[in-house]
């Protein structure tokens, strides 16, 4: 391919001028590259690497697994990737830092509960700990605007559920399920207050939510790598995974032109949709972005380098 760009050069191009300042103030980006299956692997491992040594967190999707098709999948695929459990814990310890709790030497892993870890490094009882946390906890996450009403009522319980001792059963399994689309029924959830369904309609407000979230616990951003190959692919697998037809390919497309247009709605998000050549189509007949007139203007560069590629530019091709 003419004008690409090395991998370990763009990954450290978009390290140093994304993740390290524009995706950790805030700011949102949506990236598309074009590369063969063993350069997709070596992207994927580069850009994992990358987001760890910069305190992002890292999430893979991939076409063949997820329907990219539909925004509850790409919301339910990034779920299961996360640890809710760890999320909660990570925003009660720095809720008691802010209430000049020691909170040092507290451990964030584990079943056992957060607030009696931080009663034991304070030397005082959990239930104090709860009782001078639970007025922050409702204020900034119950409060919180930031984020969809049932998705921080949802996270006001599992900050809450965290007071659990280590032999009881955990009691916010029901919303982890809720949250990942294991058990999508809402009456599951209605006892925590939770009343709406992750669907179409409402899957672009928990996505919007989550990423706020996740750097609410503390990661400086959130890095998720697409991989919509499979969307390309012309003709029925024989071994009959999954396949989008040329509808679900349309709506696949108007999912990514949507994500670059509210781009100003995600918090410290960087996606980079990762594909092969055939993506570079623009025959209006073909499964490439020339099918959908709106994302190719929006991803195709208008103007370039006969030599050089340009590592800020929204495609990239990846050598």
């Amino acid at each position: 391919m003419d004008n690409t760009i090395s991998i370990q050069e763009w990954v450290q191009f978009i390290g140093a001028e994304y993740l390290e300042s524009f995706i950790r103030d805030g700011g949102a980006s949506v990236k598309f590259a074009v590369a063969d299956d063993d350069t997709k692997n070596e992207l994927a491992f580069a850009l994992s690497e990358q987001s760890g040594n910069l305190g992002c967190s890292f999430v893979k999707i991939n076409a063949v697994d997820a329907r990219v098709h539909m925004p509850q999948d790409i919301f339910f695929a990034m779920a299961k990737q996360m640890d809710w459990r760890l999320l909660a814990r990570r925003v009660v310890i720095t809720l008691a830092e802010r209430q000049d709790y020691r909170v040092a030497d507290v451990a964030l892993c584990g079943n056992d509960s957060i607030y009696a870890a931080i009663g034991d490094a304070n030397r005082v009882d959990a239930a104090t700990v709860m009782q001078e946390l639970r007025p922050e906890i409702e204020n900034r996450i119950f409060k919180n605007r930031r984020m969809a009403r049932d998705f921080r009522v949802a996270m006001t319980r599992m900050c809450l559920l965290e007071n659990a001792a280590p032999s009881d059963a955990y009691g916010g399994q029901s919303l982890v399920d809720w949250l990942t689309g294991t058990n999508t029924r809402i009456g599951n959830v209605k006892h925590f207050s939770v009343h709406t369904s992750i669907n179409r309609t409402t899957a672009r407000h928990f996505i919007e939510s989550a990423l706020y979230w996740i750097r609410y616990a503390g990661y400086d951003g959130v890095v998720i790598l697409l991989d919509n190959t499979r969307v390309l692919l012309p003709q029925r697998p024989q071994d009959r995974s999954r396949f989008y037809t040329k509808s679900m390919v349309m709506d696949h497309y108007e999912l990514l032109r949507e994500l670059i247009d509210g781009t100003d709605r995600l918090s410290g998000a960087l996606v980079v949709v990762v594909s092969n050549p055939d993506f570079l189509n623009e025959d209006t007949r073909s499964r490439g972005f020339g099918c959908y007139e709106a994302l190719m203007t929006r991803v195709m560069n208008d103007v370039q380098d006969r030599y050089l590629a340009n590592p800020m530019a929204s495609l990239v091709r990846l050598s």
